[in-house]
């Protein structure tokens, strides 16, 4: 295989752009799949400083391909496509709300002789100004891929223990005779980073680079301390799906169905149980599991912001886009925060693009 890495990773509320996806509407005159992952990032960083604070957090991502779309790239068991119009969302702990992210990105499906089928994306995103690498490879169950082509697949779990996410932080190349301030940031031609820790103008030609972490290079009046490959890779824990795009035309009204709720109890050892919500209350305090409620809906796959409310309080949204198992409904997974144990009777609330759907009354234990 000629990628190198593998990681994509996904987890929580997949908010399918709709730009994206109607531009490229107008471009294709064939079906378009909306490849969508979510789920959430592992509790603890594989490797690198985690510096956006993505460990156990939830994201989602949606890729948008025309089906009839050619490959850039072609090899004994891969096709690449490029470029893909990706949209999505990802939870960081620093911050209240997720970051948006929108890029365009190559697309890789792999179907080896033998072993796990896997889906990857790689390229560049825009995260609070700056700009990210990410790589990523999603390890499917074998026989999910029918083809290399762009093609829909049932929802499957992604297989943890081969799946990861590595995103790399990226700075300016330096440049000559130029006036640096204290903590500007340039990345050296090894790809480290280098942190300004004295200020001043650089040289007028590039210097020998400390690639030590901790090291100092003088450059001019400017001294320069090696930060290293600002990288980190994450596990994925999650489940993903390749599924038609229904076009905005077909969008329905926001609402969220009582009947079909499943209590699924995420494990700490990254397996999930699932029972139907009839018959027994929802009890987040019972144990170590994190508790979510998935729900059939509709309005949804096409909204571009969907909050949902239990008892008034804002919950995480793991998932919001198209079912994996009924073409034509939509899911939404949310979180059953431990704060709200004991709340009794409780509505579930959700809006999507503003337009609110009826509530859905639970019993929380």
């Amino acid at each position: 295989m000629v990628v190198p890495m593998r990681s994509i990773a996904i987890a929580a509320a997949v908010i399918c752009g709709l730009a994206a996806s109607e531009n490229l509407s107008a471009a294709c005159s064939s079906t378009i799949i909306a490849y969508q992952a979510s789920g959430e990032f592992g509790p603890n960083p594989i490797s690198g400083q985690d510096t956006l604070k993505l460990a156990g957090e939830p994201f989602s991502i949606t890729l948008y391909a025309c089906e009839t779309l050619t490959p850039t790239k072609v090899g004994s068991d891969y096709s690449e496509y490029y470029p893909i119009e990706m949209k999505g969302q990802v939870k960081s702990s620093l911050l209240v709300q997720p970051y948006q992210i929108s890029a365009k990105t190559a697309f890789i499906l792999q179907v080896p002789p033998t072993g796990l089928d896997a889906a990857e994306l790689q390229g560049d995103v825009t995260v609070e100004g700056r700009t990210i690498f990410i790589k990523g490879d999603l390890s499917l169950p074998s026989g999910t891929l029918t083809s290399r082509s762009i093609a829909p697949f049932s929802k499957v779990t992604i297989d943890t223990a081969k799946s990861e996410f590595i995103y790399t932080e990226m700075s300016p190349a330096w440049a000559a005779s130029t006036a640096y301030a204290v903590n500007a940031e340039i990345m050296d031609p090894a790809g480290n980073t280098q942190e300004a820790t004295v200020a001043g103008t650089s040289g007028t030609t590039a210097p020998v680079w400390n690639e030590t972490v901790g090291g100092t290079t003088t450059d001019g009046t400017v001294t320069w301390t090696c930060k290293g490959v600002l990288s980190t890779a994450l596990s994925v824990i999650g489940t993903a799906a390749g599924n038609v795009y229904t076009p905005p035309a077909d969008k329905a009204d926001a609402m969220l169905f009582t009947n079909g709720v499943q209590v699924i109890a995420a494990h700490v050892d990254g397996t999930e149980s699932v029972r139907p919500l009839e018959g027994a209350p929802v009890d987040p305090a019972a144990s170590l599991d994190r508790v979510l409620l998935q729900f059939y809906a509709s309005g949804v796959r096409d909204a571009s912001e969907i909050h949902v409310q239990i008892a008034g309080q804002n919950v995480p949204v793991l998932y919001a886009g198209a079912s994996g198992h009924f073409p034509g409904l939509d899911e939404v997974t949310v979180e059953v925060p431990r704060s709200l144990a004991g709340m009794g009777d409780a509505d579930v609330a959700m809006t999507a693009d503003g337009q609110s759907a009826s509530p859905v009354r639970i019993h929380i234990q």
